[in-house]
């Protein structure tokens, strides 16, 4: 087993880093999201890129969220540790299969943008890294555009 690191593109936010980082150390905002009565919502919107996206019993505070996503199981997150206001790590319990860190470091521009950077480490054998090390490079990315997508100043 060996420690792998994953960066993702830095993207740009159109919304201070303040706002950015008040929203995401605070888990609870995921239930606007995730929650049962805006899946299926979040899932229209989504179209095409919400296939296979099968989140089930989302729970979730300021400080812990878990789920269920078949087949992987259950999850659960929390943070770790936050720097006010430029990083937020959140790992996982190693429930799912899987223990990671996830970091998402938001840094400003100016007074209305900021640049977002997420960082995954996991714990993948050989094997492991040879079949999913390309798809993990890709999701960083995808995680990081959606996170920068979120319409900080509307929720």
């Amino acid at each position: 087993m060996g420690l792998q690191k994953y960066v993702s593109d830095i993207k740009t936010v159109y919304s201070s880093n303040t706002v950015v980082y008040n929203r995401l150390s605070d888990l609870e905002f995921l239930n606007t999201m995730f929650g049962p009565e805006n899946m299926a919502r979040a899932k229209e919107q989504m179209g095409d890129k919400a296939k296979g996206m099968d989140i089930q019993n989302f729970i979730s505070d300021r400080d812990t969220c878990s789920f269920d996503m078949p087949p992987i199981g259950n999850i659960a997150l929390f943070i770790e540790e936050r720097e006010e206001p430029k990083t937020v790590k959140i790992v996982s319990d190693g429930g799912g299969k899987m223990a990671f860190k996830l970091w998402i470091q938001v840094l400003p521009v100016n007074d209305s943008q900021c640049k977002l950077r997420v960082t995954l480490h996991i714990e993948l054998n050989m094997m492991m890294k040879m079949m999913i090390g390309k798809k993990l490079d890709q999701g960083i990315n995808q995680i990081a555009d959606g996170i920068a997508q979120i319409p900080y100043g509307r929720i």
